[in-house]
């Protein structure tokens, strides 16, 4: 799978807004300067100078952590700002820790774990593409405790590597499905997997299970919220022309 450095929809949105109110109503002077730092990174991300937009984001963290508390709106909007920049500048390992601050912040000022899942396969997404197992491992954990994984449910996606379509049978038109059963262990990667059932038979087996064994799934975990191996899982493998 190839990462592709995008700027979260959302986030992008919310850099075109306008401030209705101005730096009057911003109360003290050192709310002001953090309003007015806000506003030179939006017009550094409208004019797509994105060296600059890194700049003031950097500013106003800085900033806005001394007057607003780690807590903050305006503070957690400079903090999504750096993993933007740096994920627009293509700067993996820099978006990789910026996206763990991030994360750490967000989590830290309550909000929802599911609500920022997406943000920790992001992560994930990174962090197994640039060799960062240790990182990987981490968040799939605490997506893991997000969704409450534990018996009776099975493990979801958090990294996974595109498969690759047989050539004659892509040529041929023919599509299938391929039926893994599966083991994991305590960080959620794939330490076992055979094929259980195939359709049609030993045609899609091979690319099934050379891609299947590159995935991270949320890990299991025991009663006391700990990652564990487990195994037991099964897993369809579809490969469709469209």
């Amino acid at each position: 799978m190839r990462t592709t450095f995008q700027f979260n929809r959302a986030f992008l949105g919310a850099l075109g807004l306008c401030f209705v109110f101005g730096l009057a109503a911003c109360g003290d002077g050192g709310k002001g300067e953090v309003k007015a730092v806000k506003e030179a990174a939006q017009r550094a991300f409208g004019e797509k100078d994105i060296p600059k937009f890194m700049a003031q984001a950097k500013k106003g963290l800085e900033m806005s952590l001394k007057v607003n508390g780690p807590k903050a709106p305006d503070t957690l909007y400079f903090v999504q700002a750096i993993s933007e920049a740096n994920l627009a500048m293509r700067n993996a390992r820099g978006a990789i820790a910026a996206l763990k601050q991030e994360l750490e912040m967000r989590a830290a000022a309550g909000q929802d774990e599911q609500k920022l899942q997406k943000r920790r396969t992001l992560l994930i997404q990174l962090a197994e593409e640039n060799g960062d197992t240790m990182t990987a491992v981490a968040q799939a954990v605490l997506v893991s405790r997000g969704i409450g994984m534990g018996q009776g449910k099975d493990p979801q996606r958090v990294y996974q590597t595109m498969c690759q379509y047989p050539p004659d049978q892509y040529r041929q038109g023919i599509e299938g499905d391929v039926d893994v059963s599966y083991s994991l262990d305590s960080g959620g990667a794939v330490t076992s997997a055979s094929v259980a059932k195939a359709t049609p038979p030993q045609v899609f087996d091979q690319a099934a299970l050379e891609c299947f064994k590159k995935w991270r799934f949320t890990p299991m975990l025991d009663s006391n919220r700990t990652p564990r191996s487990a195994s037991g899982f099964t897993f369809t493998v579809a490969f469709r022309m469209k």
